[in-house]
Formats: structure tokens, C-alpha cells, sequence
């Protein structure tokens, strides 16, 4: 087909077809892709959707052929049997890895469906992009997994935690008569305790509520996690330095005050923790700041001058049981992470050796829309 035959054939669909200027308008305010092929598969017409999804305009002159916006491998099986499936079916529905320009790919479900009007053939072909509906689908079944083996290791704690309440008990009887080394039965007696605090901290962290979502304000997120930092630092004899950079009292946040606080408190404690074996008392600062976004929200810094940690271990800390202090379980940060996890927060550390620790806590604004939470004016 010859450019004139191909620009007149452009005509004819765009007026026999699409109905003329007024469909091919609407055909560009629809919110998926649409490319028109004729019987020989030129591409005749690409609508706004397609054209962004493919990033056209952006790079290079419009394609002719369907051909230019499939990967290399499939040009020579997928695309053949789809059209063909489209001519002998009528229609054809399924996922394709597609192009966009330069060198990007996106998932798309791809639909072709083939009519023929007055002896004229013609491909209409449907694109949208479905890459977050996969990456949703992935999250899904990541949290199925979780809940699988959360429910597996619960039970296992269960099996576990009779035959350890029997060793302690007996263990302690055994204390009581006259033995030749009693030590060792107090180390026996000691490792069961630490094995039934390591039972009661799993059981915690597989049973941890789900959240109870609230809007607050920043200040009064601030008075609660204040209050609660300070009751840990009694506990430490800490001195605990409380900075507020919040500009907007009353910026939202949305979060379950309840576990923000028991987060806040593993940090602390944590920080606390970093002087046992310091001469010097714990000093901690905490640090409020609220961010300029009008939708609000709120970042948190726990600070101390303690021995800091090394960089090759610095992204270690939050891994279950992973302590560098002796005798520790090693479950308080990573108790804090899977609680901002579930706030739908952010947790951050940043270290250095003889530098102390920072955790940097971002909580999220009212991520709702406008149209939901303001009138619209007169």
C-alpha cells in the first residue's frame, strides 16, 4: 500500500468509523490505549493513552507497524499467532511485555479484536498498563507467605514452650537438694529462662494487632511519644532532650498512636542500651519535624552519643535477632520496623563508629483526596 492509498485509508476510518473529529476526541479522552490497524496491520491511528503509555511523542518519529512497539523475541511467534488468533477468533486477550521508547518495557494486558465493515478489515487494539497491579499481586502473595509462616511458628513456640517451662521447673528443684557442681544446673536454668523470654518475644511479634488507623495532629503525636520517652528514660536514668521543629501545630497524621509508641519505645530503649557499657550517662535527643506537604505527616529522629556502629553492620541492625551487646535478643528494632511496615511508615538508621546513632521515623499525612475532605467552592 502506497503513502496516498495509506493516508486514504486513514480518511475513511476516521470518519466511517470513529464517526469523524468528534470520536476521535473521545477515543483521546479515554484512559486507555487505542491503536487502530487496518487489514495489513499499518497503524492508522494511536489515541493520547497509547501515546503516552508508549512514550511517542517523546522519542522518534510514530510508529507504521504493530510490530515496533513488541520485544525483539516476540515479533516472530507472539505477534503472528495474536493476530491470527484476532482474524480466525475475532478477538484476542492476554498479557504482553510491550515497548517504551527508548529502551524501557511495561507489562500491558493487550487486547485485538479484528472487525470487517463493507469489505474493509480492520484491528482495534486495547492497551493497558498493569505493571502495579503486578507489583500489588507480588506484595499479596509476599503477605500470604508471612501469614503462613507466622501461623507455622506459633505453633511451633507452642510445642517448644511446655518442654521448656518442664527443664526450668525442674532445674530449679534440682537447686534445692545437694549436688556436687550446682553450676551447672544454674546454667540450665538460665538458658530455659532466656529460651522462655525468646517464646514471649516471638509470640509478641507474631501476634503484634493489626493497626487502628486515626487521624491526628502533629502535637498530639508529639505529647504522647514525649510521654513515653520519657518513662524509658527514667528506666535508664537517661536524660532525654526533646527538640520541636514543628511549624504547624496541627498538620494530620495518619496512624495508630498505640504502636507509633511502642516503636518509638524499642528505639529509645535501644538507644539507652548503646551506654551499658559506658561510664558516661545516656543522653538522648528526640527531634520532631513536620514536612511541608499540605497532605501532612511527620518525621521523627532518635538520637544518641553512643558508640555508634560500624558501617559494614549498619544495615544489619534491623534483622531478628542481630545484636552487637551481650545477652540481648536483638528483636527491639526489628519489632519497630514491622510496626512501621504496618503504619505504612518509613524507618532509617544512620551510623558511625564513635559517631552514635541516628533513626529517622517518616509517618505518613491524610492521603486522601481533596474531593473527599473539602467542600468544592460555590
Amino acid at each position: 500500500m502506497n503513502p496516498d492509498e495509506l493516508a486514504g485509508l486513514k480518511e475513511v476510518l476516521t470518519h466511517k468509523f470513529t464517526g469523524g473529529s468528534i470520536v476521535k476526541s473521545v477515543l483521546d479522552a479515554v484512559n486507555t490505549g487505542v491503536i487502530i490497524l487496518d487489514q495489513h496491520e499499518n497503524i492508522c491511528l494511536i489515541n493520547s493513552r497509547a501515546s503516552q503509555l508508549l512514550n511517542i511523542h517523546q522519542e522518534g518519529p510514530v510508529p507504521t507497524r504493530l510490530s515496533s512497539i513488541f520485544m525483539d523475541d516476540d515479533r516472530k511467534i507472539l505477534l503472528p499467532n495474536i493476530i491470527k488468533m484476532a482474524r480466525q477468533q475475532g478477538e484476542f486477550q492476554g498479557e504482553v511485555m510491550l515497548k517504551r521508547r527508548p529502551q524501557a518495557a511495561f507489562l500491558a494486558f493487550f487486547s485485538m479484536n479484528y472487525y470487517v465493515q463493507d469489505q474493509i478489515g480492520l484491528f482495534v487494539v486495547t492497551i493497558t498498563d498493569i505493571s502495579r497491579l503486578k507489583d500489588v499481586e507480588r506484595l499479596l502473595r509476599k503477605s500470604e507467605r508471612m501469614v503462613y509462616l507466622g501461623r507455622m511458628l506459633d505453633d511451633i513456640s507452642h510445642q517448644i514452650r511446655n518442654p521448656v517451662l518442664a527443664i526450668g521447673g525442674f532445674s530449679r528443684r534440682l537447686l534445692k537438694t545437694r549436688l556436687e557442681k550446682p553450676e551447672y544446673v544454674r546454667i540450665i536454668m538460665d538458658e530455659s529462662k532466656r529460651l522462655e523470654m525468646l517464646l514471649d518475644v516471638l509470640t509478641e511479634f507474631i501476634q503484634l494487632p493489626k493497626p487502628r488507623f486515626s487521624i491526628k495532629t502533629c502535637s498530639d503525636i508529639r505529647q504522647l511519644i514525649t510521654r513515653s520517652g520519657n518513662n524509658i528514660a527514667e528506666q535508664f536514668d537517661a536524660e532525654l532532650n526533646v527538640i520541636d521543629n514543628i511549624e504547624e501545630q496541627d498538620a494530620p497524621v495518619v496512624t495508630d498512636t498505640m504502636l507509633l509508641c511502642q516503636a518509638i519505645e524499642h528505639v529509645i530503649t535501644n538507644a539507652c542500651e548503646s551506654f551499658l557499657d559506658s561510664p558516661r550517662k545516656p543522653v538522648i535527643t528526640l527531634e520532631f519535624h513536620a514536612p511541608l506537604s499540605p497532605q501532612g505527616g511527620m518525621t521523627i529522629r532518635v538520637s544518641d552519643l553512643g558508640p555508634g556502629i560500624r558501617p559494614p553492620i549498619i544495615s544489619r541492625i534491623f534483622h531478628p535477632f542481630f545484636s552487637t551487646k551481650t545477652g540481648h535478643l536483638g528483636m527491639g528494632l526489628t519489632f519497630s520496623r514491622r510496626i512501621l511496615e504496618e503504619l505504612q511508615g518509613e524507618i532509617d538508621a544512620e551510623s558511625g563508629l564513635n559517631q552514635g546513632t541516628t533513626i529517622t521515623i517518616k509517618l505518613p499525612g491524610d492521603r486522601r483526596r481533596r474531593i473527599r475532605t473539602e467542600p468544592l467552592p460555590a
